[in-house]
């Protein structure tokens, strides 16, 4: 064993030498094997599969036939179309009244059908207010009437006599001028005294005084009757008020009519013009229904709608009633984009089975469109038609819209009558795809 210092074992040597890098020929075989060996292999995959491709055989494609959809079609019949405008609205009172208390007092008695709901005749009957404070008030205007009459007739008299006395006066005062004139002439030729001439001139103004102070009276007698006669129309005026304020205790129905918002019970007090009820028109009800912008512009550009007859229709639980109106009037002014018309029913009006607030529907005439075509929305396709030729194949037709109708859209197309129009919707139809029309 050798023992020298500085010498290496002998398995030192042999692994250095397995650790050495590999020379040239190595790292060549390994650029072999990782990098130009799969090209090979990709290239002749690639090779193979076109190979593969090219030399395959052809396999036959057979072309399917085309299939047409099914359609419906509508005949064109082009010509003058007047739709039906068709609008909604509610029965509504044409006349109503909030029925007050014309006098104060309490509520002795109400009618039975003085309730919501009832129905009340022209002239009924509907509460009766204590009336004894208004007897008494009665009472003593007849009695104020009847002593001013009294006196007046008192003072008839009384003017009466001062008017006798009055003439007897006169009548006395010329006596005794006639004699004053017959002494002056007798003095001046010395046949009468001066003594007796100053007794007739005395007698001739207590004459006068006389007839001054019942002239005086008179006047104040007439100027007392002018009194009289003021606070006899005053008076009079009283009784009248008074006789009303009677009359009013008792309630009656203006009109025959519905009663709703009743609010009258016996032993109530009520204050004069107190609300008890309001009673609805039976005899006025109306129909109000709105028209839109478009719908008014177009009826009105046809006339005067004032005046027009329209159909109003009210449905419910399985009832249909039916009935002609007139328009009345239109609202001065829109509202929501909308008019509010009036229609009234004429002669019999409507039945007692309809109320205010029933939603009916109204139908009247639209304006007419001549050369025009009544169409469903569905034929429509941009603003254009689609007809279907000889071939079954559509050919889209320009259009232009004139109208949209409850009935339908009106148009207006070239094309002749009994040409068969596209009444469908398709998805994405095309010029020239084949269509079967299917009833």
């Amino acid at each position: 064993m050798d023992t020298r210092v500085g010498s290496e074992p002998p398995y030192l040597d042999h692994a250095v030498t397995r650790r050495r890098p590999p020379g040239r020929v190595g790292r060549a075989l390994r650029f072999v094997a990782m990098v130009i060996l799969p090209v090979l292999l990709l290239a002749g995959a690639l090779a193979t599969f076109g190979y593969l491709r090219s030399t395959r055989p052809a396999v036959p494609v057979e072309r399917q036939a085309e299939r047409p959809r099914a359609v419906q079609a509508i005949a064109a019949a082009p010509g003058e179309v007047r739709p039906t405008i068709t609008a909604f609205g509610v029965i509504a009172a044409g006349r109503s009244v909030d029925l007050r208390a014309l006098v104060a007092g309490e509520i002795v008695s109400v009618s039975e059908r003085l309730v919501d709901g009832g129905r009340v005749a022209e002239g009924e009957e509907l509460l009766r207010i204590d009336p004894f404070a208004f007897e008494g008030a009665v009472i003593r205007a007849r009695a104020d009437l009847a002593e001013t009459q009294g006196r007046i007739a008192e003072l008839e008299a009384r003017i009466r006599q001062e008017n006798d006395a009055v003439a007897s006066a006169r009548e006395q005062l010329a006596i005794t001028a006639r004699e004053l004139e017959r002494l002056e002439r007798l003095r001046a030729s010395g046949a009468a005294s001066e003594r007796a001439f100053d007794e007739v001139r005395l007698r001739v103004s207590q004459v006068q005084a006389a007839l001054d102070t019942r002239t005086n009276q008179l006047a104040i007698f007439k100027a007392q009757r002018a009194q009289l006669d003021a606070g006899l129309e005053r008076q009079g005026f009283a009784l009248r008020q008074a006789e009303r304020n009677l009359a009013d205790a008792v309630l009656r129905a203006p009109f025959a009519a519905l009663v709703s918002n009743a609010a009258a019970e016996r032993g109530r007090l009520v204050g004069q013009n107190d609300r008890v009820a309001t009673l609805v028109a039976t005899d006025r009800l109306e129909a109000r229904f709105s028209l839109s912008d478009a719908q008014y512009a177009r009826l009105a550009a046809a006339g005067e709608l004032v005046g027009r007859t329209v159909e109003i229709l009210w449905r419910a639980g399985g009832t249909e009633i039916r009935r002609e109106a007139r328009i009345v009037r239109v609202a001065p002014e829109a509202r929501d984009a909308a008019f509010s018309v009036h229609a009234a029913f004429p002669g019999e009006g409507l039945p007692g089975l309809l109320r205010p607030g029933a939603f009916v529907e109204a139908r009247l005439p639209d304006r007419a469109y001549p050369d025009a075509l009544l169409v469903p929305a569905a034929a429509l396709y941009e603003g254009g038609l689609f007809r279907i030729d000889e071939e079954s194949r559509l050919r889209r037709v320009p259009a232009e819209i004139l109208a949209h109708a409850e009935e339908g859209t009106i148009v207006r197309a070239p094309v002749a009558p009994g040409t068969r129009l596209l009444a469908s919707r398709l998805t994405a139809p095309a010029d020239g795809q084949l269509v079967e029309v299917r009833p």
